[in-house]
């Protein structure tokens, strides 16, 4: 069994600015930046969910949780950058910072449309917030009418369902429909470029739809949470070991833990994963890079 943490393989030229780099087999054709790798629990060492794919000619985030865009600032990465940004539900935890990075890039030095997809409901969610919760800041904003601002916040809100698809140059996603009840419509995404793919599940419990999406990808992200085993909350999410024998189902290369609770320890996860995954796991951390 072999192991990959954080720190391995680090790459000189970008040490300098990131501390946390860790390189999986391949060419430089897609990098990841996780900005949050948390759960809805407060945690001082982990923001929730958010993941940053550079990819073709996008700068796509997936999830946009809390300390989110505090995250690129400690990592010098300007929120003004980011072209895409998919939601897989509305869980608080995965939105958290969705009207700060909309607001932050919007005054400082966007000047491309925000490209927002998700589920239904993200429409109604960026009207209350926008429209209703930060009318007064924005329409301040807009009255100072500066040079480095766009007019608007400028941004287009697409709402996805599974097979849905969006791309550009060098990049497609595909929206996956993901088992996360109580929430009527969770999504996870397929991301292929430069003939590399990586699966995102968001929250979910095992399921059939990641077992088919994410057949044979170089990287699959996965959640993996801890619960009393009556808890009921195997409805929503799944256990380490549940989350190994879904990664050896797909034949995924690699494996990344994320949506971490805060008292988890690495060996235990890593063991866990392990019993019936036996290619590369790694237990995701804020401010991690891979380069696949």
């Amino acid at each position: 069994m072999e192991w990959w943490s954080d720190g391995i393989g680090v790459l000189a030229l970008v040490v300098l600015q990131y501390s946390n780099i860790l390189f999986l087999e391949g060419t430089l054709t897609m990098e990841i930046c996780f900005l949050g790798t948390g759960a809805p629990w407060p945690d001082p060492l982990r923001g929730s969910s958010a993941i940053l794919v550079d990819v073709g000619s996008a700068r796509i985030l997936l999830d946009c949780g809390r300390a989110c865009v505090q995250q690129m600032a400690r990592l010098q990465i300007e929120p003004a950058t980011i072209t895409h940004c998919f939601l897989t539900h509305g869980h608080y935890d995965h939105v958290a910072d969705y009207a700060l990075l909309v607001l932050t890039s919007w005054r400082f030095g966007r000047h491309h449309c925000l490209q927002v997809y998700g589920p239904p409901g993200t429409k109604a969610m960026s009207d209350a917030l926008f429209q209703e919760a930060y009318k007064i800041d924005i329409a301040a904003r807009k009255s100072l009418k500066k040079s480095d601002a766009e007019a608007d916040i400028n941004i287009n809100v697409t709402e996805m369902r599974g097979g849905a698809v969006a791309e550009g140059e060098g990049w497609r996603l595909r929206a996956v429909e993901v088992a996360h009840w109580p929430i009527p419509l969770s999504l996870g995404f397929l991301i292929e470029g430069d003939g590399k793919r990586l699966f995102f599940t968001g929250d979910t419990s095992p399921c059939d739809a990641v077992r088919e999406s994410a057949a044979g990808v170089d990287l699959l992200i996965h959640e993996a949470m801890y619960f009393p085993a009556d808890s009921g909350h195997y409805r929503s999410h799944s256990h380490p070991e549940q989350v190994g024998e879904v990664a050896h189902q797909t034949g995924a290369l690699q494996l990344v833990l994320t949506h971490l609770q805060p008292e988890t320890r690495k060996e235990r996860l890593l063991n866990d994963a392990s019993k019936k995954f036996t290619r590369r796991i790694v237990m995701a951390t804020d401010q991690m890079r891979l380069v696949l």
